[in-house]
């Protein structure tokens, strides 16, 4: 054999196994690619399951947002015209009539008489919050439950994607109470003499106050005055002119001794004449500058009117008020004490009341 046959020779086998070398990397090269393929494809699938997902929450969360806001609104309508009207019915009618002004997934909400439920919202001491009961009266709070479902008037809301995971439709439900407090409010006033002169004139002022604050709040609250010294005077009748008890002031005597529960006595006459007790709430202000030394005992009016439903509030002015039986009053009634040393502090402590009696909630 020649050498030349046998250098080619081998070349050639070199080459052969070059080639196959090739051969199998390309086959192993195309392996990959393809198993990469399918991991893409995997992925994208994947990533298209959750694009698709998430829009679907974001669309259920913005229903549920849209129907809260519905609900809410539809309850405050319905405890306005509540404690306007008195009439059941016409707060149904409000309540469903703004509820269809607003939009969930761009269906007007519609609501049945059925999903308006009436009763009353009283503070919860333990918790701070406020508690709904319905058949309870005063009737002061409207429980609205607005409904996106298949069985409710405004259907079900569809989904974008839903049918991928087997739900096609979300059914939010939102409950909302409303509560709107009005307030009977009688003032009962020290006009013994202590009072006299310029701590008279600063009484007048902090009640100038009290009447001009609740003129600017959105219910229109019924007033009356009651005064006393050693006897008390039923002055002003439950009222929403609230200029009467301001003009009550100018032809006020100021002199005697001091009767605390004579004056709670002729505010509960005053009470009498204001509105219905089933939707509204009734408050005394109880204020003195002194001590009590003529009559019953004023715990005693204090424990007759809490039994009757009366919240009573206490204000003490000046040094010489006898405070600790006026906290005790005001606690007997479910209400708070205030004390002003001075006619600016007496001021506040009128508009804080004022500002705090008629109110709107909704929880």
């Amino acid at each position: 054999m020649s050498p030349m046959f046998t250098i080619r020779s081998r070349q050639r086998k070199h080459a052969n196994r070059r080639e196959h070398t090739r051969r199998g990397h390309t086959r192993r090269e195309h392996t990959r690619r393809g198993a990469m393929l399918v991991l893409i494809a995997a992925m994208m699938i994947l990533f298209m399951i959750f694009v698709a997902f998430s829009i679907d929450i974001a669309h259920m969360h913005l229903a549920k947002t849209e129907l809260r806001s519905a609900t809410d609104s539809a309850a405050k309508a319905a405890a306005q015209e509540l404690s306007r009207t008195q009439n059941i019915p016409a707060a149904i009618r409000v309540g469903s009539e703004l509820a269809a002004a607003n939009r969930v997934n761009n269906v007007p909400l519609r609501l049945s008489a059925s999903d308006f439920s009436f009763g009353r919202s009283s503070e919860n001491p333990a918790t701070g919050r406020f508690d709904f009961a319905t058949s309870t009266a005063p009737t002061n709070s409207v429980q609205v439950v607005g409904r996106r479902t298949t069985g409710s008037r405004s259907g079900a809301v569809p989904l974008f994607f839903g049918n991928m995971f087997g739900v096609p439709f979300f059914e939010p439900q939102s409950t909302a109470t409303a509560t709107y407090i009005d307030r009977d409010v009688v003032l009962v006033v020290d006009r013994s003499g202590s009072m006299a002169g310029a701590k008279f004139a600063e009484l007048r002022a902090a009640i100038g106050v009290f009447t001009t604050t609740l003129g600017t709040t959105p219910a229109e609250e019924f007033v009356g005055l009651a005064s006393y010294s050693d006897t008390a005077t039923p002055d002003v009748m439950m009222t929403p002119n609230l200029r009467l008890i301001d003009a009550a002031f100018l032809t006020m005597p100021v002199a005697g001794f001091t009767s605390i529960s004579a004056g709670m006595d002729a505010g509960e006459v005053v009470l009498r004449t204001g509105r219905s007790r089933g939707f509204v709430d009734r408050t005394m202000i109880v204020m003195t500058d002194g001590n009590h030394n003529r009559g019953p005992e004023p715990r005693l009016s204090a424990t007759r009117l809490a039994a009757d439903g009366v919240v009573i509030h206490t204000i003490t002015f000046g040094s010489d008020a006898d405070i600790p039986r006026m906290q005790e009053v005001a606690r007997i009634g479910s209400g708070r004490h205030f004390h002003a040393l001075t006619g600016v502090e007496l001021q506040r402590i009128y508009r804080e009341i004022a500002l705090s009696l008629s109110t709107m909630m909704t929880h």
